[in-house]
Formats: C-alpha cells, structure tokens, sequence
C-alpha cells in the first residue's frame, strides 16, 4: 500500500463504526482497514495513558458522583477497558483481581459496577479480554494458512514448536528444510505476522526478530497478513501479505474476516 493511501485510511478512522464504510471506499478487505484503526488506537493510548492515568483520582471521583465508566472513557477518549481498570484501581483493587473482574465480571457484587465493567469491556474492540483472544487467535491462524500452504506444496519445514525442542530459542513460524526460491530469493524462514506491516510495527519487529533470524538461518521471508506500506524494506529479505497465498484462499478470508464483526 503507497503512503498516501496508507495516510488517508488512517486519518479517516476514529471508531470501528468507520470500517466498513472506508473497507469500500478504498476498496480494502475489512480485515485490512480493522488492523489499521487498532495499530492507530495501540499508538494514540501509549502516547496519552501516562497523562490520563495521572488523573485516576479524578475519573474515581466522577465515577463516584455518578458518571459511567463508557461516559468517562469516550470524554478522555481512551478505551473503556482502560479506564475502568484505572478505576477499579482508585478503589484499592490489585492488578490480579482487576484481572479476574474482567474476565469473570459476575465475581463483581455490586450491581452498578458489575453493569458498567461488563457494557464497557464489551465496548472495547482493542484492549479487552475479548479483543486480545481475538488477536491471539488471529495470530495462530496466521501460522496454520503458511503450514497448509506449505503442506499443499510438499515443502518440508519445522516449526516453531519443533524448533524450540531442538534448542533454538529465537525462532521463526516456520524454518525449510531446503531453501525455496521465490521471486528470486532463495528463502530459509517464514515468520506470520497477523497485523499491518507500518514503519514502526517493522522497526520493532525487524530489531526484535528478523535481524536475529537472518543472522541464524539466511535470507526468508515475512508475512504482514493485512498488507503492509510499500516504504518498507527487509533488506535480502521478502514481504508478502494474504494475496500470496495461492490455493489456501478460504483459510485466508476466514483469516481477514475474523474479529471483525463482534
């Protein structure tokens, strides 16, 4: 994707409310335009959580006369989970137990609590119990298309399981048994990555990750399943995304389509 296109997407997109509207407006999967508004949340919340937090007692003090934990969240625009663990924080509860209210927010016992806890986590498409599964799974379906791909095309390969029992510590998805050659690169490794490939997401992956895989195995190949800016390099290395993948294709929709739609 050019980065003008990229650029226009993002500026467009405030609320999941926006996705299918921009999904055809560009036509782009809406797989593609969700993983772009949760990378645009995930980088607005770690440039304003510490100026929000510090007003915790503030927010508890609202939440006491009266106010709710949504009404709260969308003033200060951060997501609901947020600010309701901020909350519940304010009242003296740990982090653990925060945890287990929201996974299981019938252990709350008051009623108005309980209500607010649930309508907001249920509101949250990016920092709840619930979109973080979502996530996780995305990730795995991620891997599973590469194996089927891999598989259909009788292409040997160990994976990251199978790596780790070997003794290999930092470890791609998937690593050849033989070098395969495409588009020109003799590929070694396929890393899944089930996000859109922007400047700063490969940054830190290509710090964290690539580098070092490069340096263990030789050149492969990473995956950013919902697209990626077309400014980004790997250098010796490729990047695709879903349009790749030939013959798996109802693995791959299933796999743009998922979370989407709550």
């Amino acid at each position: 994707m050019d980065i003008d296109t990229y650029s226009k997407i993002r500026d467009s997109l405030n609320s999941s409310d926006d996705i299918e509207r921009i999904s055809k407006d560009f036509s782009q999967p809406v797989g593609v335009i969700s993983a772009i508004l949760s990378q645009k949340i995930v980088s607005n919340v770690k440039k304003t959580h510490g100026r929000i937090k510090s007003k915790s007692k503030k927010h508890a003090l609202e939440w006491n006369r009266g106010d709710a934990i949504l009404n709260i969240a969308t003033k200060n625009n951060i997501p609901a989970t947020l600010m309701a663990s901020m909350i519940l924080k304010e009242m003296g509860h740990s982090k653990k137990y925060i945890n287990g209210m929201f996974k299981d927010p019938n252990r709350i016992q008051t009623q108005r609590l309980k209500d607010e806890v649930v309508q907001a986590l249920n509101s949250d498409y990016f920092f709840s119990p619930r979109a973080h599964q979502i996530q996780t799974k995305k990730g795995k379906m991620g891997e599973n298309v590469i194996e089927r791909w891999l598989d259909n095309h009788n292409i040997e390969y160990r994976n990251e399981n199978e790596l780790r029992d070997s003794g290999v510590t930092k470890t791609p998805d998937c690593v050849l048994d033989e070098p395969l050659n495409i588009d020109g690169t003799e590929v070694s490794w396929i890393e899944s990555k089930a996000l859109f490939g922007d400047e700063a997401e490969h940054k830190h992956y290509s710090n964290k990750q690539f580098k070092h895989y490069e340096k263990e195995f030789g050149p492969g190949m990473v995956v950013y399943w919902y697209g990626y800016l077309d400014s980004i390099t790997l250098d010796g290395n490729l990047i695709k995304n879903y349009e790749f993948f030939d013959g798996v294709s109802d693995d791959v929709q299933a796999l743009l389509d998922f979370g989407c739609y709550w």
